[in-house]
């Protein structure tokens, strides 16, 4: 019988993108060390003509920029080495012959760690790339495109300033061969970013003042002068702007209009009031548009269900949704196009296939592969993925993903397996059915998986986010709320389950086993977990709009310093009677490495026994692959030491 546990129907098997025959066999379970690998595809771009590629890839833990002519598959490729200090961001073609790429490093400034970001350019004819911007001041971000400009092959919009850590960047155009530039707009109190229209007209600017009060300046189209939001009735500092039509006359704005999902919806600039609805989904959020070549036309709206989708608006049909009718079961993600729009680099994955970037041309019957994610992670040897709803103790129902071991073939077998419980980071993030390097790590050791949507992640609408944004409780009770499911229901092993996670992800497992007064869990992982927010409220303070951020990030149940002292994991460590793994890189911007070693001293003291790795020159993502593979094989090391090996692992 094929499993319909957890209520849903599941079917093993997938069929490979691109040709191949139906994979039904187990093998061996991947190494712990391939799930450390960096992804081999990072990015890629095609030239405006189509005539040139540019990729991004990793080769045994260096990222290069690759280049060849895209009908030449077989041609030597020219790369350029990123070096081992250097991660990337994006590729981008400019023109026919120059391309850009950001790239991002880890930086110590007056001993506060920054992510400092920097754009070189280089022509296919030159030898080595160069900076783009050669700032002469500390500078963190140096690679803010405004404006790609396309129909100005020579020059890019990019917003900075030329002051210290001045937080209201001018706008300037850059020329990407020359590296010249001039300003083309003057900073504005309170403008962090900068929105253009299809011409490269700055129309809407936005941030925060040096207090922390929200501004949204606006173009207007009438006067041609700026204006504050005010003026427009309907208009927020915090309305999302998705884009600006018409020469500045209309916005695409986001808007609930008196329902809890947000929508999209015009915005007359004239009229000065929201004139039509795009689109409305009741479940879902939207969370962007397609617009036209010409940037005249809304063509689709985007939302995010299980994985990212798109409703065309009319009759109306892209290369990616014809594409998407062929490819049922995956998620195909836009990466670039030709200015012709008949040529498209995407990146093709489903919950059970690691995928990879592809290339696909108006006409083809297939995409060509152009390169796969992962070298050692074939797809069967991949768990299958479905999708589960769990009621919350408050009657709230939570959508969650569940990951099976790939030797789960039958109903019957789905009882008493070992599991994992694994809460996303963010926490304002979400988690979606598409593959997941993390889950798939423990579905290979033999485990389930649970990973669930919190009330607080995005996407489901403004009542079940604000819920946990307001409340990290409830937060905590709804991941509670998930193992207690998974164990009620006899799925999850009483004696083998643990709970995992990364970043929040972390937090909340540290905080689920201090706060487990029932024996629901036997280990715990916490990879750069946040460990004391009243230590990470400080450290906010010590970045531009960290004190305001801190005042709102952790909510109003978090508002007491005593409640959020309580609610720490270094403070209530002596709670914690289970195995502890913990790992932090020293160079963490998001979380700091003071929590990491606060929190391991803090369980030597209540004895616990503890597992922990540190990582030199390394980030919060673990962007080394060393470190990367190092992580993997302890926590696989961890996991057996505290559980023995799972039945359930693949041979």
């Amino acid at each position: 019988m094929k499993i319909r546990g957890l209520g849903v129907s599941l079917i093993l098997g997938v069929c490979s993108v691109v040709g191949g025959g139906l994979t039904t066999a187990a093998t061996a379970a991947p190494p712990a060390i391939a799930f450390g690998e960096l992804p081999l595809a990072f990015d890629a771009s095609l030239s405006p003509d189509g005539k040139q590629l540019a990729m991004i890839v990793n080769v045994k833990g260096t990222y290069y920029v690759a280049t060849r002519e895209t009908d030449k598959a077989d041609a030597r490729l020219a790369v350029i080495s990123l070096g081992k200090d250097l991660r990337p961001r994006y590729v981008k073609w400019v023109n026919n012959k120059r391309y850009v790429v950001s790239v991002e490093k880890s930086e110590v400034y007056r001993g506060t760690p920054f992510t400092v970001t920097h754009l070189f350019t280089k022509a296919l004819d030159e030898d080595d790339p160069k900076l783009l911007l050669k700032p002469k001041i500390f500078r963190q971000f140096n690679d803010r495109v405004v404006d790609w400009l396309e129909d100005d092959p020579d020059h890019i919009l990019m917003q900075y300033s030329n002051e210290q850590f001045d937080p209201y960047p001018d706008i300037n155009k850059v020329n990407v061969e020359t590296r010249r530039s001039h300003r083309v707009l003057t900073g504005k109190s309170g403008v962090e970013r900068w929105l253009t229209d299809d011409e490269g007209v700055p129309r809407i600017g936005r941030g925060k003042t040096d207090s922390g009060a929200e501004r949204l300046r606006i173009f207007d189209p009438v006067s041609e002068r700026w204006k504050n939001h005010s003026d427009y009735p309907g208009l927020e500092t915090d309305t999302p702007i998705f884009s600006v039509l018409k020469d500045g006359v209309e916005l695409i704005i986001g808007s609930y209009n008196g329902r809890d999902t947000l929508g999209l919806y015009i915005y007359d600039l004239v009229e000065k009031r929201q004139t039509r609805k795009l689109f409305h989904n009741d479940e879902y959020d939207a969370s962007g548009v397609v617009v036209s070549t010409d940037g005249e036309t809304v063509i689709g709206a985007k939302f995010v269900a299980d994985n990212e989708q798109t409703e065309l608006l009319g009759e109306y049909g892209t290369l990616l949704t014809t594409l998407r009718s062929k490819l049922q079961g995956y998620s195909v993600d836009y990466v670039d196009q030709t200015n012709d729009g008949n040529t498209m680099i995407v990146r093709v994955s489903s919950p059970y296939d690691p995928g990879g970037l592809y290339l696909y041309s108006r006409g083809d019957s297939d995409p060509t592969l152009l390169q796969s994610n992962y070298n050692a992670l074939p797809s069967n040897d991949i768990g299958e993925v479905i999708s589960v709803k769990y009621t919350a103790r408050d009657g709230q129902k939570i959508p969650a993903y569940v990951t099976l071991p790939r030797s789960i073939t039958e109903t019957s077998q789905l009882k008493n397996i070992p599991f994992i419980v694994l809460p996303h980071g963010g926490p304002y993030g979400r988690d979606e059915k598409r593959f997941d390097y993390f889950a798939q790590f423990f579905a290979t050791r033999g485990y389930g998986v649970m990973q669930m949507n919190f009330r607080g992640s995005e996407g489901y609408g403004k009542s079940f986010e604000q819920a946990g944004r307001d409340n990290w409780l409830v937060m905590q009770e709804d991941v509670e709320d998930a193992t207690r499911y998974l164990l009620k229901k006899g799925y999850a092993d009483p004696n083998r389950t643990c709970i995992a996670g990364w970043s929040y992800g972390g937090y909340a497992a540290l905080m689920g086993a201090a706060k487990d007064t029932d024996g629901l869990y036997d280990c715990v992982i916490a990879m750069a977990a946040l460990t004391d927010i009243n230590d990470a409220k400080r450290d906010l303070r010590k970045y531009r709009g960290g004190r305001q951020a801190a005042k709102t990030f952790f909510g109003e149940a978090m508002k007491d310093s005593d409640v959020r002292k309580a609610n720490s994991p270094v403070h209530v460590a002596d709670n914690i009677k289970v195995p502890v793994f913990i790992a932090h890189g020293d160079q963490d911007e998001n979380v700091q490495f003071d929590q990491f070693t606060r929190m391991k001293k803090a369980l030597k003291k209540a004895d616990v026994k503890t597992t922990a790795m540190k990582f030199e020159e390394e980030d919060h993502f673990l962007s080394r692959q060393e470190n990367r593979e190092a992580f993997f094989v302890g926590v696989d090391k961890f996991l057996t030491d505290v559980n023995g090996p799972s039945e359930y692992m693949s041979k």
